[in-house]
């Protein structure tokens, strides 16, 4: 299964991480990077006044891989 993982800093400069699964392929990294910034404009996500998502630090495609073993 394939997920993209986003960090964040919060407005308090504390590491937040979202991630979403099976995000499909053919998007450019401005595009995702673009997307990601439209959380930072949103002032839904807030906890004990902090914004969760004030700015886009990284983000990485992540890849796990099952083995059944019985």
């Amino acid at each position: 299964m394939k997920k993209i993982v986003a960090i964040f800093k919060t407005s308090v400069g504390r590491s937040q991480t979202w991630s979403y699964a099976d995000p499909g392929e053919g998007k450019s990294t401005e595009e995702i990077r673009g997307i990601l910034e439209r959380f930072t404009l949103l002032h839904l996500f807030e906890k004990d006044g902090e914004k969760l998502f004030n700015e886009v630090v990284s983000a990485k495609y992540v890849e796990t891989v099952e083995t059944i073993i019985f």
